[in-house]
C-alpha cells in the first residue's frame, strides 16, 4: 500500500513539475531566456528525476532502488536544489518585483506557473523525502557535492552570457539573470562576496538536513 501511494504521489511531482515548465513556456518572447534560468533548470531536473523515480517505484516491487548509496545522494541534491529555487525566490527576488518574465501579457498563465516552479512543485518535491524514503542515509560528504549544480549554474550563466545570451531583467539583470552574478553592476569582489554567502547558506541548509535525516534515522531504529 505504501509502495502504490508512493508511486501515486511521485507521479502526481512529475506531473507538477511539468505543468509549471509548460505553463511558463506558453507565448513566452524567449523560450531560451526563459529555459536558462535557475528556476527552470532546476523544476526540469527534477521533472525528469521523478519521472525515472515513478517508474522505478512501479517496476521494482521490493524498493531495491533506494538501497543504492546513488540514490540518496542525488535524492539529497535534488531537495537541496529545489529549496533554494523557493526559498530565493519567495525571500530574496520575488519581494523586490523580480519575475522571470513579464506578467502584463497572459497573467493568470504566469500566476499559475509560478505557484507551480517556486512553491507546489519544490514543496511537493522535498516531501517526497519526508513521507516515503528510509531515513538515515544521508552521509556527511554529500553537501560538498550538492553545491557542485549551483556552481555549475553560476558557470552556465556566464557562458550563455559571453554567447550573447539575455534574459529579462525584470527585477534581475538582463545579462546576468540575477542581480548578485551581475558584476558589471556589483564590481567581481560584489559578486564573490555574494557567492561566498550563498555557498555559505548551502552548505548550511545541507548539513542540517543531514543532521535531521541522521535523527530519523536513529528515532526509527530506537
Amino acid at each position: 500500500m505504501i509502495r502504490k501511494t508512493s508511486a501515486i504521489y511521485k507521479i502526481l511531482t512529475a506531473v507538477a513539475l511539468f505543468t509549471g515548465i509548460l505553463l511558463n513556456l506558453l507565448k513566452t518572447s524567449s523560450a531560451i531566456s526563459l529555459l536558462s534560468y535557475y528556476t527552470s533548470q532546476s523544476n526540469i531536473i527534477c521533472f525528469i528525476a521523478f519521472v525515472c523515480f515513478s517508474v522505478m517505484e512501479i517496476r521494482d516491487k521490493e524498493g531495491k532502488y533506494k538501497n543504492s548509496d546513488v540514490y540518496y545522494l542525488v535524492k539529497g541534491a535534488l531537495i537541496i536544489m529545489i529549496f533554494l529555487t523557493t526559498f530565493c525566490y519567495h525571500i530574496a527576488l520575488a519581494p523586490f518585483g523580480f519575475n522571470m518574465e513579464s506578467l502584463h501579457r497572459d497573467l493568470l498563465i504566469k500566476k499559475i506557473a509560478n505557484f507551480f516552479l517556486h512553491t507546489c512543485s519544490p514543496v511537493m518535491v522535498i516531501l517526497d523525502y519526508f513521507l516515503f524514503d528510509k531515513k538515515g542515509n544521508l552521509k556527511f560528504f554529500y553537501p560538498f557535492l550538492w553545491i557542485l549544480f549551483p556552481l555549475n549554474y553560476v558557470g552556465y550563466v556566464y557562458n550563455y552570457a559571453a554567447h550573447g545570451g539575455k534574459f529579462f531583467s525584470i527585477g534581475g539583470s538582463e545579462k546576468y539573470a540575477y542581480f548578485f552574478l551581475d558584476y558589471i553592476e556589483l564590481g567581481v569582489w560584489g559578486v564573490v562576496k555574494w557567492l561566498a554567502i550563498i555557498l555559505v547558506g548551502i552548505l548550511l541548509v545541507s548539513y542540517i538536513l543531514v543532521v535531521i535525516d541522521k535523527r530519523l534515522g536513529k528515532k526509527k531504529k530506537g
